[in-house]
């Protein structure tokens, strides 16, 4: 069986896009609202313990994230470069910059603010790279935060928390090439013509919603 991949998407008209980058212990890098927590990516990094600034990446453009649909069956998101710089405009325009939490549950009340921001536009020559960070994606969205709050800089000390994922709500897109490979797949099976029907009919319903 095709892997089933998703493109996830924003729009300036609507309410998609990030509301909130979380710090959390396993950091990850539909229109459903979403949390990124399952895979590690780069952990972020206390570039300046006396000015309590952390510095990581909040989104990597084309990153492979599973996701487990309502019957427990996997399959994949990203975002395209394009999607990554969209939603760090609408994240500053829609002024969510002093906005955070742990883990995607425990909102920080107040310390705490998003102090830069850039778009890796030359891997080789970025300032993520200086830092430390090795094979980061040309499109890839860093963040730095003056942390003031006291327990959120326990935890960033004590390694409690160890990078950064978004949270927000988000359009999903399914790349049609896979879906047709996914038909295509049943029809060449050795399903009966009423199994076939059926399974078609199934997947072509999903699609729908």
């Amino acid at each position: 069986m095709n892997e089933l991949i998703v493109e996830l998407t924003v729009n300036e008209d609507d309410n998609t896009g990030v509301d909130i980058i979380s710090f959390v212990e396993s950091p990850a890098i539909e229109v459903d609202f979403m949390y990124f927590t399952d895979k590690k990516t780069q952990r972020f990094k206390a570039v300046d313990t006396d000015k309590r600034i952390v510095v990581g990446a909040a989104m990597l453009p084309n990153e492979k994230i599973i996701r487990y649909d309502a019957d427990n069956n996997p399959y994949f998101v990203y975002f395209s470069e394009d999607t990554v710089r969209k939603c760090q405009e609408l994240y500053f325009k829609r002024s969510k910059q002093n906005s955070t939490n742990v883990d995607h549950k425990d909102e920080v009340n107040g310390g705490v603010t998003v102090v830069e921001s850039w778009i890796v536009e030359n891997p080789e020559m970025d300032k993520s790279k200086h830092l430390g960070y090795e094979n980061i994606p040309k499109g890839s969205w860093f963040v730095s935060y003056k942390v003031d709050n006291d327990d959120l800089w326990d935890k960033v000390k004590n390694g409690e928390v160890l990078g950064f994922s978004v949270e927000g709500l988000f359009t999903q897109t399914v790349e049609q090439e896979n879906v047709e490979k996914e038909l295509h797949s049943i029809l060449d099976s050795e399903l009966s013509r009423e199994e076939k029907i059926k399974e078609l009919r199934k997947k072509l319903n999903k699609e729908k919603k």
